[in-house]
């Protein structure tokens, strides 16, 4: 039995193209159930455009139907090939289990489309809380899980160690009973993407700003289409956390007239949210990997607030990581902070939901 992407349930962003649905931001992916003894995947990618290691990386997960599922995947699958042909379950007796498949790498790198899917059985109802609250998170390389399962000063960056489902966006979500929808980026910013202490002019080729609208803007670059504007129909969120201002610092350095144009950035970005997605709540938040720029957060909350005065919007300053508590790959936080993270920002949207 062939399943059509629309009988699948969906997170996150995705993206339709010549029959593949392109599923590339951090945690996307599908979920389904059925009864019976395979299912059958493929899975497009792009390996040829970048590195073995950053490679776009799928998890799937598996359990009893109406069970929960473990936190440890049972399947790990690199997208090495343009057609990855993936057995996602197979079993010599008929059972009824439930699967999701989940993007662990992130949008910057391989992409993933689901081209076809093929069950030996029966489908089956997922459950489903349609009364569920809906978070969109907008981030950086702290949202995608980036090196969550590596070492400081023992690993170098690679999608393989990327695990967005225990940082802290997906596990703040889940706290809360959440839907959820990620638009992370590594190294992205405001005003500017990261930048080497030894340069001295801004990065700002890809910032936020200028991708947060579209569906996928990256793969459709590489797909040579004109970006599509997301609906926000498919996702309406009911609070947007936005968790950026760690790679602007790189920049911003303390002076003061880019501290100014990094407040006057956010402003325009919180307003540019309020704007597409009237009734959500707004949460801007920043601090785990450093708190410089902390102050120019809740100045750019104070001058939106000012204008909307209706909207519900705060601030939230992050505790800096501990070293106690471990250190990613290139200084980026372990499970430990993210799940210290999750637990404080929980509490503090807790008023919105």
């Amino acid at each position: 039995m062939n399943l059509t992407a629309d009988k699948l349930n969906w997170t996150g962003r995705f993206l339709d193209d010549d029959g593949v649905r392109y599923f590339d931001y951090s945690a996307s992916g599908f979920e389904f159930a059925f009864a019976g003894t395979k299912a059958d995947a493929i899975i497009l990618s792009d390996p040829g455009n970048f590195s073995e290691s950053n490679y776009g990386v799928l998890a799937v997960f598996t359990a009893k139907y109406g069970e929960d599922y473990s936190e440890t995947p049972d399947q790990r699958i690199i997208l090495n090939k343009n057609v990855n042909e993936i057995t996602l379950f197979e079993s010599d007796r008929k059972q009824k289990v439930s699967i999701k498949v989940m993007k662990f790498s992130e949008c910057a790198f391989g992409c993933a489309g689901l081209k076809s899917l093929e069950i030996d059985g029966k489908l089956l109802k997922i459950k489903d809380n349609p009364d569920a609250p809906k978070i969109e998170f907008i981030g950086d390389s702290i949202t995608c899980g980036y090196g969550l399962e590596g070492k400081w000063n023992e690993d170098t960056f690679t999608t393989q160690k990327e695990r967005p489902d225990l940082a802290y966006a997906v596990k703040t979500a889940s706290k809360l009973g959440a839907k959820y929808s990620l638009v992370s980026w590594s190294g992205i910013g405001i005003t500017s993407t990261y930048i080497d202490p030894s340069v001295n002019l801004p990065d700002n080729f890809w910032t936020m700003p200028a991708c947060w609208p579209y569906t996928d803007k990256s793969l459709s670059l590489r797909l040579k289409k004109e970006p599509e504007v997301w609906d926000e129909s498919r996702f309406s969120p009911d609070v947007v956390v936005i968790n950026l201002g760690t790679n602007d610092a790189s920049y911003t350095r303390g002076q003061e007239d880019r501290i100014k144009s990094f407040v006057c950035c956010y402003r325009q970005l919180i307003e540019a949210v309020h704007r597409r997605s009237p009734k959500a709540k707004i949460c801007c938040c920043l601090g785990i990997m450093g708190q410089d720029l902390c102050p120019a957060v809740e100045e750019a909350v104070k001058l939106f607030k000012a204008d909307f005065p209706m909207v519900k919007i705060k601030a939230v300053k992050f505790p800096v990581q501990e070293e106690a508590d471990g250190i990613g790959t290139d200084w980026h936080p372990s499970g430990i902070t993210h799940e210290k993270a999750a637990c404080a920002l929980s509490t503090e949207l807790k008023e919105f939901i």
